[in-house]
C-alpha cells in the first residue's frame, strides 16, 4: 500500500482506499467506497463527503474524523455516519468519476497530463487533495501491479520514482457542453502562460474540451491564442463559436493572422463573420485579402503609432498614453508630415521615454528611413531586415504614405528561411 506517515500526517493514495468496506457497529451500515466528493475552490481542496455502494444504492457519507479512521484503519464506526441526500453543492466534484482518467493541464510544465492516481492528505482527521500522480507507477497501482513494476525496474538498477504534480498547479478542463468554469487561481495561473504555450495545451486536447476551455479566454486572449495556434486548430475553434463572439475575436487579432484566419473559413462562414465586424476592422481585413501572396503587405499590421512631425517629445508621449492599451508592438513612432500625411522620419520608443519634454521631434528623428512597399516580395523583405538590424519596417505607397508597418516578431516565422539563405 503505498502511505505514509509524517509527524501526525498521513499521505496515501486514492487506489488505495477504493473499494475498502466501512461497516458501523450496530450493523446498520454497511458499503464500500466508490468515490470521494471534493470542492476545487481551495488551493488544497477537502475531502468533504465519500460516496458508498451498499444494497440500496449509492449514500453519500459526510466525512468527518471518525470516517477518516475507519477508512485508514478499518475499524467499525461507533455511530451511524451523517448521510447527505446527493452532492453537498453544486461546486463539488466526484474524484473517481470526474477526474481519475481525465485530462487535466499541468501550469506549471505547461502540458496537458492524464490523471493517473489521486494523492491524499490525512491530517487531525481531515482528508485533504494534495497531488495528481501523471506517471506510470500511478497507472500501475490501480491496475495492481505496482510491485511487479518496481521489481522489474529495479532489476535494470533503475528507480521507479511517483510523478506527482501539486494540485496548485492543476486545472481542471470544464466539461464540454457545461458553462465555462468559474475562475480560480488556477485559471489565472493558467492565463498567465504565454499564448503560444497556451496554444500547445489546446492542440492536445479533444474537441469538447478544447471548446470549453478556450470559452473561459476573455476575447483578447483568446486571439492571441489562435494566432499562435495551428490553422486546423484555429478554423474549427472558430466554427464552433456563433458569428458575433467569432467576429469580435478576428478583430483583436493582428490583421495578417486574422485574414489568414479567415480565409480557412467556408465562404458562408466568412461572409457571416465579416458582417458583424467593425466597417473599420472589416475594411482593413478586406484589403489585406486582395493583397498578392508573399508580399510585404501580407504579412503588415496597421496597428502602429504615429504623431505630427512638429510634434515635442510631451506631445508624443500624450499619444502613447492613449495608444498603447490598443497596440501590441510598440517600438518606433512614425512623424507624418503635410495633409497626406506622409512619412517624414521615425523616432525610437528610447528617445520619446530619454529626453526631455520640451524636445522637438523634429530634432530626434531619423529621416534616412529604410522602407518596403505593398508588393514587395519576401526576399526584398527580409533583406531590409537583415542590412538595417530594425524591429519593424514601415510599409509606404507610392506617395510615401504610411500603409502599415511589418514587424520582425510577427513575420519571424515566415523570413527565417530566407534570412538563412542570406547568412549564408
Amino acid at each position: 500500500m503505498a502511505m505514509g506517515m509524517t509527524g501526525g500526517s498521513v499521505f496515501l493514495f486514492m487506489s488505495d482506499l477504493l473499494g475498502r468496506r466501512v461497516r458501523s457497529e450496530d450493523g446498520a451500515f454497511s458499503g464500500r467506497l466508490i468515490d470521494l466528493v471534493a470542492s476545487f475552490s481551495e488551493k488544497f481542496p477537502e475531502i468533504e463527503a465519500a460516496v458508498f455502494s451498499t444494497r440500496k444504492g449509492p449514500v453519500s457519507i459526510r466525512m468527518d474524523a471518525a470516517l477518516c479512521d475507519a477508512l485508514l484503519s478499518g475499524s467499525a464506526l461507533k455511530r451511524q455516519p451523517g448521510r447527505l441526500s446527493g452532492l453537498p453543492r453544486p461546486e463539488m466534484h466526484l474524484l473517481q468519476k470526474g477526474l481519475l482518467d481525465k485530462q487535466v493541464v499541468d501550469v506549471k510544465g505547461a502540458k496537458v497530463v492524464r490523471v493517473n492516481d489521486i494523492h491524499l492528505l490525512v491530517h487531525s482527521g481531515r482528508m485533504f487533495l494534495v497531488h495528481v500522480d501523471i506517471g506510470m507507477t500511478g497507472l500501475a497501482r490501480r491496475l495492481r501491479v505496482e510491485g511487479g513494476l518496481r521489481r522489474v525496474v529495479s532489476a535494470f538498477h533503475r528507480q521507479l520514482d511517483n510523478e506527482l504534480v501539486s494540485w496548485k498547479y492543476v486545472q481542471p478542463l470544464p466539461a464540454p457542453g457545461r458553462e465555462p468554469v468559474k475562475l480560480t487561481l488556477r485559471q489565472e495561473q493558467l492565463k498567465q502562460l504565454h499564448p503560444g504555450e497556451l496554444a500547445d495545451i489546446i492542440e492536445e486536447l479533444d474537441p469538447g474540451e478544447r471548446l470549453a476551455m478556450v470559452r473561459s479566454f476573455d476575447t483578447e486572449q483568446l486571439a492571441d491564442v489562435l494566432e499562435e495556434a495551428e490553422e486546423d486548430v484555429q478554423a474549427a475553434i472558430i466554427r464552433d463559436l456563433d458569428s458575433a463572439t467569432a467576429a469580435d475575436i478576428i478583430e483583436e487579432m493582428e490583421p495578417a493572422a486574422a485574414v489568414d484566419l479567415v480565409e480557412l473559413l467556408p465562404e458562408y462562414a466568412q461572409q457571416d463573420i465579416m458582417a458583424e465586424m467593425e466597417d473599420e476592422e472589416r475594411e482593413r481585413i478586406e484589403k489585406l485579402s486582395q493583397a498578392e501572396d508573399d508580399t510585404a503587405a501580407t504579412l503588415m499590421t496597421v496597428e502602429y503609432i504615429t504623431c505630427p512631425a512638429g510634434a515635442t517629445v510631451l506631445e508624443a508621449r500624450r499619444i502613447l498614453e492613449e495608444k498603447v492599451a490598443e497596440i501590441k508592438f510598440i517600438s518606433y513612432i512614425y512623424c507624418l508630415d503635410g495633409d497626406e500625411g506622409h512619412l517624414a522620419g521615425v523616432v525610437s520608443l528610447r528617445h520619446i521615454l530619454g529626453s526631455a519634454p520640451e524636445t522637438p521631434l523634429s530634432g530626434l528623428m531619423n529621416r534616412r528611413l529604410a522602407t518596403l512597399a505593398p508588393d514587395d516580395d519576401l526576399d526584398e523583405v527580409a533583406a531590409i531586415f537583415m542590412k538595417f538590424r530594425l524591429h519593424a519596417v514601415p510599409v509606404v505607397n507610392d506617395r510615401f504614405c504610411m500603409e502599415g508597418i511589418v514587424t520582425l516578431e510577427h513575420a519571424f516565422d515566415e523570413l527565417l528561411p530566407r534570412f538563412a539563405r542570406l547568412a549564408d
